[in-house]
C-alpha cells in the first residue's frame, strides 16, 4: 500500500509538472511578441530585448508558483518592468552609450605616412628622370598639356603645329614614359 502511495504521488507530481510546462510553452508563445515590443520601445535594440526577454522567462521558470497567481499577465509584464529599470539603471552606472566602441575607431590617418611620402617622391623623380628623357618637343607637349592643362588645339597654335602633330607626340611620349615607369618599377 505504502509503495502505491509513493507512486500515485510521484504521478501526480509528474503530471503537474507537465501541465505546467505545457502552460510555460503556452504562456512564452502567447506573450513574446508583446515583450518583445515592450522591450524594443524601452531599448531600441533588438539584440538587447531579446537578452532581455530570455532574461525574464528564465525568472519565470524559477518561480515555482507563477501559475497559482490571479494575475499571470500583470505579473509578467511587471517583472518585464523591473528588468527594464534595472538595465536602464546598469546601463546608466555602466556609462552605456557615453563610450566610443574601440572597433569603430580608425587608427589610420588621412595624411600619408612616411613611406607613402617617400614612395611618392622616388616615383616623382623617375617620372622627373623619364620626362627628360623625352624628345624635346615631345617634353613640352606633354608639359604643356598635363602640367598646363592646354588642349590639343592650344597646344598646336602655340608651337606652330598640327593638332595631328600634337597628338602623336603625345601618343608617343605616354607610351615612352609608361614603358620607363614599368621597366623602373620591377
Amino acid at each position: 500500500m505504502d509503495q502505491r502511495l509513493n507512486i500515485g504521488n510521484a504521478t501526480e507530481a509528474l503530471s503537474d509538472r507537465l501541465s505546467s510546462d505545457a502552460a510555460f510553452a503556452d504562456l512564452t508563445r502567447r506573450l513574446r511578441r508583446p515583450l518583445m515590443q515592450f522591450f524594443l520601445r524601452r531599448t531600441r535594440s533588438s539584440m538587447d530585448a531579446e537578452e532581455m526577454v530570455q532574461d525574464l522567462f528564465v525568472r519565470l521558470l524559477r518561480r515555482g508558483d507563477l501559475f497559482s497567481l490571479d494575475n499571470v499577465d500583470g505579473y509578467v509584464f511587471e517583472a518585464a518592468a523591473n528588468i527594464a529599470r534595472d538595465r536602464g539603471r546598469y546601463d546608466q552606472a555602466r556609462g552605456r552609450g557615453r563610450h566610443v566602441d574601440i572597433d569603430d575607431l580608425s587608427a589610420e590617418s588621412e595624411d600619408p605616412g612616411a613611406e607613402q611620402i617617400l614612395d611618392g617622391k622616388q616615383r616623382l623623380k623617375r617620372m622627373l628622370a623619364a620626362l627628360d628623357a623625352l624628345p624635346p618637343r615631345a617634353r613640352t607637349v606633354v608639359i604643356l598639356r598635363r602640367f598646363e592643362n592646354l588642349t590639343y588645339p592650344q597646344i598646336a597654335r602655340r608651337l606652330g603645329i598640327s593638332v595631328s602633330a600634337v597628338e602623336k607626340h603625345m601618343v608617343r611620349a605616354m607610351a615612352a614614359l609608361r614603358l620607363d615607369l614599368i621597366e623602373t618599377d620591377r
